[in-house]
């Protein structure tokens, strides 16, 4: 784990992800050979961390993020924590987060309760100037 902390620290140093870091993120993810829960908090602490990011790692990141959480067909309680990080870290909903919400929720095999809440919320929600609370 002390190496994905030295990743996470060099890759966002200056607070972005270039195309030049692509591999040595796609190395990390693929190098226990199996896409997990595992790649899914590395590349959510990448995607949350960084201000600006190739859009080429943006296509990495969701599809990453679909192919785990629909592996079972269903979005577990975890998955949802990183769905809302991902979503709610920022203070912006972008287009592309309620897309690829979308996509996922028409993919899972059953629905879930809970997903639809998370779901309907972040649909319904100004894209920014809302608040979670806490100060």
């Amino acid at each position: 784990m002390k190496r994905l902390g030295e990743l996470l620290t060099t890759i966002l140093a200056d607070m972005a992800i270039g195309s030049d870091e692509l591999d040595m993120i796609g190395e990390a993810v693929v190098q226990d050979g199996k896409l997990d829960l595992d790649d899914v908090k590395l590349l959510v602490e990448l995607y949350c961390g960084a201000r600006d990011r190739d859009p080429a790692f943006d296509n990495v990141f969701f599809d990453t993020l679909e192919h785990v959480m629909l592996d079972d067909g269903e979005i577990s309680p975890t998955e949802r924590f990183y769905l809302l990080k991902m979503i709610y870290s920022d203070h912006e909903i972008l287009p592309r987060e309620r897309e690829f919400l979308t996509r996922i929720r028409a993919a899972m095999k059953e629905p879930c309760e809970d997903f639809e809440k998370l779901y309907e919320t972040a649909m319904n929600a100004a894209s920014t100037g809302w608040c979670v609370g806490g100060k």
